[in-house]
């Protein structure tokens, strides 16, 4: 099997497993409301019903988890599966990937002499661009979902920031098991002019967060549109550092200026290494483009699967290339 058909199987298993879950938080959901009936009533009928209602339900969330727990053994199989073929790919000298690099390398350059001819234009956008830019990194790792090793993402982050040239016009805030109900919070508190959501994605291009009873909630991108619509007021750019996550991105620039997103399934060790460049290039005053680019670019020197994946989309009429957002 190849590693693409590893990639879509584990997609499916991942998708399978997330229906499990809604499965499970709505039966939870029916034995509270049953359980609730049962408090508020004497009659002796209706009781009976509500507990029938509740053993029902109890054994549903019962097959529901055995099945939860085949699919995830097959999922820990195909992920072992896909890792292994992975590392073989890795030993193999790929002369077009140097090739690929090579042509970034030069796109970069060509882009460092656009730069210059545009720096009167650059000078003008000046203007509007803040002396403190603030960073509001918000995490979600769900419990079942597979522990992504968030810690390492944004250390990786603060080190590139704090080895940037501009290190002290960034702040970088942090909330960690974001709920949805945390979102207006944690805006409110930092009003961020950059906004990173790291964790899970689903291929229906939710974020998935967890709930206070420890379910699992999904975050549409129409919802995360909706919160971009109401908060942008600060907010210049999102970064949704997860998978399945380019829909959001697209859908978010009717709203703020400029949005990266991953258009499938991005590994761990790649999403961390894209954002840990991505913020130093930002650090050393380069242009989102040109700061998206070294991101992408770290992936191929460091020989990591995944520069194709992230995407950059803009607000009409705004170009990345000339958009600086932490000011030389």
């Amino acid at each position: 099997m190849s590693i693409s058909m590893y990639r879509k199987k584990i997609q499916n298993l991942e998708k399978v497993l997330a229906d499990f879950d809604k499965g499970i938080s709505k039966e939870q959901k029916n034995i509270s409301d049953a359980m609730k009936a049962i408090s508020r009533t004497k009659n002796q009928s209706t009781i009976r019903i509500k507990q029938k209602a509740v053993l029902k339900a109890q054994k549903k969330i019962g097959d529901l988890r055995d099945d939860k727990a085949k699919a995830m053994k097959a999922y820990n199989v195909t992920l072992g599966n896909l890792q292994t073929l992975e590392k073989r790919e890795k030993k193999k000298v790929n002369r077009e990937e140097l090739k690929h690099v090579k042509a970034i390398t030069s796109e970069l350059s060509k882009q460092e002499r656009i730069g210059q001819s545009l720096n009167n234009t650059i000078n003008v956008n000046f203007q509007d661009v803040p002396e403190q830019i603030n960073v509001l990194f918000l995490a979600s790792n769900p419990v079942g979902e597979g522990q992504l090793r968030l810690d390492v993402e944004i250390r990786s982050i603060q080190e590139k920031i704090r080895a940037s040239q501009y290190r002290d016009s960034i702040t970088l805030h942090s909330r960690w098991a974001v709920r949805s109900s945390d979102l207006l919070q944690a805006i409110n508190e930092v009003k961020p002019h950059i906004i990173h959501f790291s964790g899970h994605g689903s291929p229906d291009h939710d974020i998935i967060l967890e709930t206070t009873e420890g379910g699992l909630s999904f975050l549409s991108k129409e919802k995360v549109a909706l919160l971009m619509k109401t908060m942008s007021a600060s907010i210049k750019l999102v970064v949704f550092n997860n998978c399945f996550s380019n829909g959001q991105a697209e859908m978010v620039t009717e709203h703020v200026d400029f949005a990266i997103g991953m258009n499938e399934a991005i590994l761990d060790k790649a999403a961390e290494a894209f954002a840990a460049q991505f913020y130093s290039a930002l650090g050393f005053g380069y242009s989102v483009q040109k700061s998206f680019e070294q991101g992408k670019l770290a992936l191929s020197l460091e020989g990591i699967e995944g520069h194709e994946i992230p995407e950059i989309y803009s607000k009409k009429g705004l170009n990345a290339n000339e958009y600086i957002l932490v000011k030389p």
